[in-house]
Protein backbone atom coordinates (compact mmCIF):
# COMPACT_ATOMS: atom_id res chain seq x y z
CA UNK A 1 0.00 0.00 0.00
CA UNK A 2 2.69 2.10 0.93
CA UNK A 3 4.77 1.36 -2.01
CA UNK A 4 1.19 2.11 -4.59
CA UNK A 5 0.85 5.44 -2.80
CA UNK A 6 4.85 6.65 -3.16
CA UNK A 7 4.52 5.55 -6.51
CA UNK A 8 1.44 7.67 -7.37
CA UNK A 9 3.16 10.36 -5.67
CA UNK A 10 6.02 10.46 -7.70
CA UNK A 11 3.63 9.69 -11.21
CA UNK A 12 1.88 13.28 -9.44
CA UNK A 13 5.43 14.76 -9.08
CA UNK A 14 6.55 13.98 -12.81
CA UNK A 15 3.58 15.05 -14.07
CA UNK A 16 3.96 18.76 -12.37
CA UNK A 17 7.65 18.84 -13.34
CA UNK A 18 7.01 18.08 -17.08
CA UNK A 19 4.33 20.70 -16.81
CA UNK A 20 6.59 23.44 -15.37
CA UNK A 21 9.00 22.62 -18.15
CA UNK A 22 6.82 22.76 -20.57
CA UNK A 23 6.03 26.27 -19.46
CA UNK A 24 9.53 27.44 -19.44
CA UNK A 25 9.66 25.82 -22.98
CA UNK A 26 6.89 27.86 -24.07
CA UNK A 27 8.45 30.99 -22.80
CA UNK A 28 11.17 30.59 -24.69
CA UNK A 29 9.57 29.75 -27.90
CA UNK A 30 7.23 33.25 -27.02
CA UNK A 31 10.62 35.00 -26.68
CA UNK A 32 11.78 33.61 -29.83
CA UNK A 33 8.88 34.53 -31.55
CA UNK A 34 8.82 38.20 -30.39
CA UNK A 35 12.41 38.54 -31.44
CA UNK A 36 11.75 37.40 -34.54
CA UNK A 37 8.43 40.07 -35.38
CA UNK A 38 11.03 42.33 -33.60
CA UNK A 39 14.04 41.54 -36.53
CA UNK A 40 11.25 41.69 -39.87
CA UNK A 41 9.79 45.04 -38.24
CA UNK A 42 13.75 46.56 -38.28
CA UNK A 43 14.06 45.04 -41.88
CA UNK A 44 10.58 46.62 -42.60
CA UNK A 45 11.86 50.38 -41.07
CA UNK A 46 15.84 50.17 -43.00
CA UNK A 47 12.90 49.83 -46.37
CA UNK A 48 10.98 52.79 -45.21
CA UNK A 49 13.96 54.69 -44.37
CA UNK A 50 15.83 53.82 -47.86
CA UNK A 51 12.27 54.45 -49.67
CA UNK A 52 12.13 57.89 -47.48
CA UNK A 53 15.86 58.82 -48.40
CA UNK A 54 15.15 57.97 -52.49
CA UNK A 55 11.52 60.38 -51.40
CA UNK A 56 13.79 63.06 -50.09
CA UNK A 57 16.31 63.08 -53.11
CA UNK A 58 13.87 63.50 -55.54
CA UNK A 59 11.86 66.21 -53.53
CA UNK A 60 15.02 68.35 -53.21
CA UNK A 61 16.21 67.92 -57.09
CA UNK A 62 12.48 69.21 -57.76
CA UNK A 63 13.05 72.26 -55.72
CA UNK A 64 16.32 72.79 -57.32
CA UNK A 65 14.40 72.47 -60.39
CA UNK A 66 11.39 74.51 -59.93
CA UNK A 67 14.33 76.94 -58.46
CA UNK A 68 15.99 77.22 -61.60
CA UNK A 69 12.47 77.86 -63.52
CA UNK A 70 11.34 80.81 -61.39
CA UNK A 71 14.51 82.54 -61.54
CA UNK A 72 14.75 82.50 -65.23
CA UNK A 73 13.10 85.58 -66.33
CA UNK A 74 14.57 85.83 -70.21
CA UNK A 75 11.98 87.43 -72.70
CA UNK A 76 10.32 83.91 -74.24
CA UNK A 77 7.41 83.45 -77.02
CA UNK A 78 4.35 82.48 -75.89
CA UNK A 79 4.18 79.14 -76.88
CA UNK A 80 7.10 78.27 -74.67
CA UNK A 81 6.13 80.39 -71.95
CA UNK A 82 2.72 78.22 -71.74
CA UNK A 83 4.80 75.08 -72.19
CA UNK A 84 6.90 76.28 -69.15
CA UNK A 85 4.25 77.03 -67.10
CA UNK A 86 2.70 73.52 -67.96
CA UNK A 87 6.32 71.93 -67.14
CA UNK A 88 6.34 73.94 -63.62
CA UNK A 89 2.73 73.19 -63.11
CA UNK A 90 3.62 69.29 -63.58
CA UNK A 91 6.72 69.64 -61.52
CA UNK A 92 4.63 71.38 -58.46
CA UNK A 93 2.11 68.33 -58.80
CA UNK A 94 5.37 65.60 -58.47
CA UNK A 95 6.91 67.73 -55.54
CA UNK A 96 2.98 67.60 -54.11
CA UNK A 97 3.43 63.76 -54.45
CA UNK A 98 6.27 63.24 -53.56
CA UNK A 99 5.96 65.46 -50.17
CA UNK A 100 2.66 63.01 -49.18
CA UNK A 101 4.97 60.26 -49.80
CA UNK A 102 6.91 61.65 -47.66
CA UNK A 103 3.99 62.34 -44.58
CA UNK A 104 3.11 58.38 -45.43
CA UNK A 105 6.63 57.30 -44.82
CA UNK A 106 7.30 59.08 -41.57
CA UNK A 107 4.19 57.73 -40.49
CA UNK A 108 5.10 54.40 -41.10
CA UNK A 109 8.27 55.38 -39.55
CA UNK A 110 6.45 55.49 -36.26
CA UNK A 111 4.18 52.94 -36.57
CA UNK A 112 7.43 50.55 -36.73
CA UNK A 113 9.39 51.91 -33.96
CA UNK A 114 5.70 51.37 -31.83
CA UNK A 115 6.18 47.71 -33.04
CA UNK A 116 9.68 47.16 -31.93
CA UNK A 117 9.53 48.72 -28.55
CA UNK A 118 5.87 46.32 -27.75
CA UNK A 119 8.15 43.66 -28.94
CA UNK A 120 10.65 44.45 -26.69
CA UNK A 121 8.68 44.98 -24.02
CA UNK A 122 6.92 41.30 -24.46
CA UNK A 123 10.36 39.95 -25.03
CA UNK A 124 11.08 41.44 -21.90
CA UNK A 125 7.85 40.22 -20.15
CA UNK A 126 8.32 36.49 -20.98
CA UNK A 127 12.27 36.59 -19.77
CA UNK A 128 11.05 37.78 -16.69
CA UNK A 129 8.21 35.16 -16.11
CA UNK A 130 10.25 32.48 -17.31
CA UNK A 131 13.47 33.66 -15.06
CA UNK A 132 10.45 34.22 -11.61
CA UNK A 133 9.82 30.13 -12.83
CA UNK A 134 12.72 28.91 -13.13
CA UNK A 135 13.50 30.24 -9.27
CA UNK A 136 10.21 28.58 -8.36
CA UNK A 137 11.06 25.46 -9.67
CA UNK A 138 14.39 25.59 -7.95
CA UNK A 139 13.20 26.34 -4.80
CA UNK A 140 10.56 23.55 -5.10
CA UNK A 141 12.81 21.39 -5.88
CA UNK A 142 15.24 22.33 -3.33
CA UNK A 143 11.81 21.73 -0.71
CA UNK A 144 11.70 18.87 -2.05
CA UNK A 145 15.10 17.46 -1.65
CA UNK A 146 15.44 18.33 1.91
CA UNK A 147 11.95 16.56 2.70
CA UNK A 148 13.00 13.55 1.10
CA UNK A 149 16.28 14.21 2.96
CA UNK A 150 14.46 14.77 6.15
CA UNK A 151 12.69 11.12 5.49
CA UNK A 152 15.71 9.42 4.94
CA UNK A 153 16.64 10.52 8.12
CA UNK A 154 13.78 9.15 10.01
CA UNK A 155 13.99 6.36 8.23
CA UNK A 156 17.15 5.04 9.41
Amino acid sequence: MKFAALMTLKVNLQNCWEHKLKKLKKFDLLKVKEKLKMQESICDLNTVEADSQKCQTIQNELEQLLDAYNSNVDETAVNAFISNRHLMHKMLDQKEVVLNRLEFLENEKQAIIRQVAHSKVKSDTYHTRKVELNKRIKTERLKKNEDNFGQLKRQK
